[in-house]
């Protein structure tokens, strides 16, 4: 075929990169959408009522249990991209996907210090606030605020490092 397009085969490195690329997307949609659409005030709503099996409310800041799987499932694909585009042979890295790399890695471990240190601060305050009597009941209530505010510190962290990440990207 004379001035034709031919059309080459596709490398399995080709294929590794892009499927990183897309997982690294993916993973960094859930992390941004929700808190970005908060900040938009799109995503907030009102308070949800409290449960009815008498259980008390989920304390202000707290992350409900399907966003917090959510999440731990986009830094298991962000975790999982980064070593596909880093690994895949013959690829050379731009150091702005390099820096990516390094800002995806502090996003995780934000995520896991807030989950497996801060939240469960916060959580053991509430159950100590509710184990005391009514005169020692503030200072742990104001330890358990004080965890959250940190908690939504870290959530804010993170939501600037996925930013950067996608600009990066």
């Amino acid at each position: 075929m004379a001035g034709g397009y031919t059309r080459r085969p596709v490398t399995p490195s080709e294929v590794l990169l892009d499927l990183s690329r897309v997982m690294i997307g993916l993973g960094l949609a859930v992390f941004v959408g929700p808190d970005l659409a908060a900040l938009l005030g799109r995503g907030g709503g009102p308070d949800p009522a409290p449960p009815r099996d008498g259980s008390p409310p989920h304390p202000k800041g707290a992350e409900d249990a399907g966003a917090g799987r959510a999440r731990f499932v986009a830094a298991g694909a962000l975790l999982v991209g980064i070593l596909l585009e880093t690994q895949v042979l013959g690829s050379s890295l731009p150091r702005r996907h390099v820096a990516r790399a390094v800002l995806l890695f502090l996003l995780v471990a934000s995520l896991v210090y807030a989950v497996m240190v801060v939240l469960p601060k916060a959580r053991y305050y509430e159950d100590r606030s509710r184990s005391v009597d009514e005169s020692s009941r503030m200072p742990w209530q104001k330890r358990r605020d004080a965890a959250l505010r940190k908690a939504e510190g870290v959530r804010i962290l993170g939501l600037v490092l996925a930013l950067v990440s996608l600009v990066l990207g």
